[in-house]
């Protein structure tokens, strides 16, 4: 089966996004087959629409029980007649299925989703999920996965703030064409198929992404599905607290929902006496596609730790260890020392999370304020794994957890229920994002 097309929009208001995804599947055999198309589930987000394209025409699906929905697809695959389902593997993926697609011929389908956006101390925060996370092993034992697009890929945000926004960027894609429509709207381009020409003295010229033409006429593998999309705004500095209130109510309904955003001030007095920080690494197996950027993220936190502040570095695969000797003061030198160190480091083993922790814990500082970053795929199968272990275990220390997920396969729900237990956050981290500002967004809660 090949992915002849994917064209995705977005569109981010104050609070929330919806993410379109239409997607045309090609069957080059000589036979019927079923599609199979596994979706990584973006941070809370949940399906609004699945259509499928039968006979020419769109055909919405209708949200069924889950068991139920899956005995009409059955259903309808056995007497032969085309049929499409969508369903949610818990906090994993949206596992998208059509049947048949005809010998030769497509199938389009359009999936709607929508999810919160992010925003946190000015900064907003978008991600495309497209890296699958390389932990689900009864999956990649089984499955032999397609992420290649033979013709063309289209990426549009369009984004529309209550607030000024001063700044939107990609990390991973320069070649992302980003216009300024207002101070309050900007949209972002990525094409496949475009190209434009920039002058070099025009520094607010957009950047290009030149591609030879095929041979053929027609492009082969003309996109790789397997990078995170990940758009930063930044909105003007010194804006007030807001409350923000966004409401629907149908036409003829006693009943609507809402969602209430509040944002504080930042007027925090500032801590003079220095904090303590202890980095928790995951360098298990799963992790070696991603350790180059947790290496990179980490040391440039280490950078920006200031005068009085103190840091540990807890190592964890099958086991747990610590790379410095308690704690270290942050001077240049041992900065540099330890950075060299985290630049070395080699994946391997399993995932003793449990381990880490409890080493990171011990020894604390009761008089200084305590942060800890774990960098994790979030996938414990060592030690002990239980969700219950890992609040217990945070509940009984005064310290702030911040943990960075890696990969769109972990256990979110588990690692945020620890965040929260110790007034910390937890935020999906992917290869495509600026890291080092991720964690340093961490840094600055303990600064004030």
């Amino acid at each position: 089966m090949q992915i002849r097309e994917q064209h995705v929009t977005v569109d981010v208001e104050d609070g929330y996004a919806i993410t379109e995804v239409e997607q045309v599947f090609h069957n080059p055999n000589d036979q019927d087959l079923e599609a199979y198309y596994r979706f990584p589930v973006p941070e809370r987000g949940t399906v609004a629409e699945f259509t499928v394209w039968i006979d020419g025409k769109p055909v919405i699906g209708e949200v069924l029980e889950k068991q139920q929905a899956r005995q009409v697809y059955e259903q309808e695959k056995a007497a032969g007649r085309e049929a499409g389902l969508t369903e949610k593997d818990s906090y994993k993926a949206f596992d998208v299925r059509v049947q048949p697609v005809r010998a030769g011929q497509d199938t389009r389908v359009r999936l709607v989703y929508m999810q919160p956006a992010f925003v946190d101390t000015g900064i907003g925060r978008y991600v495309y999920p497209l890296e699958e996370g390389g932990v689900d092993e009864k999956k990649l034992a089984f499955w032999t996965a397609n992420d290649s697009l033979e013709e063309h890929f289209s990426f549009t945000l369009n984004l529309r703030s209550g607030y000024p926004v001063d700044a939107l960027r990609l990390p991973k894609h320069p070649e992302a064409k980003i216009q300024q429509l207002d101070p309050q709207q900007w949209q972002v381009k990525l094409d496949n198929r475009a190209a434009t020409v920039t002058s070099k003295e025009d520094e607010n010229s957009e950047r290009a992404n030149f591609a030879p033409p095929p041979a053929n006429g027609q492009p082969t593998n003309a996109f790789t599905l397997n990078q995170d999309i990940v758009v930063y705004w930044r909105h003007q500095q010194d804006l007030p607290g807001s409350v923000d209130l966004v409401a629907y109510k149908a036409p003829g309904k006693d009943r609507g929902t809402f969602m209430l955003s509040i944002t504080p001030g930042d007027d925090l007095p500032a801590i003079s006496t220095g904090s303590d920080w202890v980095f928790v690494l995951d360098i298990s197996g799963s992790m070696n596609a991603k350790l180059a950027t947790l290496a990179d993220g980490v040391s440039q936190a280490l950078g920006k730790l200031l005068g009085g502040d103190r840091f540990r570095i807890v190592l964890f695969d099958d086991r747990a260890e610590e790379l410095t000797n308690g704690f270290v003061d942050a001077t240049p030198d041992s900065i540099r020392r330890y950075t060299d160190k985290v630049m070395q480091l080699k994946s391997r083993g399993g995932t003793n999370l449990f381990g880490g922790l409890s080493l990171a814990l011990k020894p604390l500082d009761a008089d200084r304020p305590t942060g800890i970053v774990l960098v994790t795929d979030g996938v414990a199968n060592v030690g002990k794994t239980q969700q219950k272990d890992f609040i217990d275990l945070l509940e009984s220390h005064d310290v702030r957890l911040f943990t960075f997920v890696m990969g769109n396969s972990s256990n979110r729900p588990m690692l945020t229920a620890m965040t929260d237990a110790s007034n910390g956050f937890a935020i999906s981290v992917s290869n495509s994002d600026d890291i080092a500002g991720q964690i340093l967004n961490a840094t600055a809660k303990l600064t004030h």
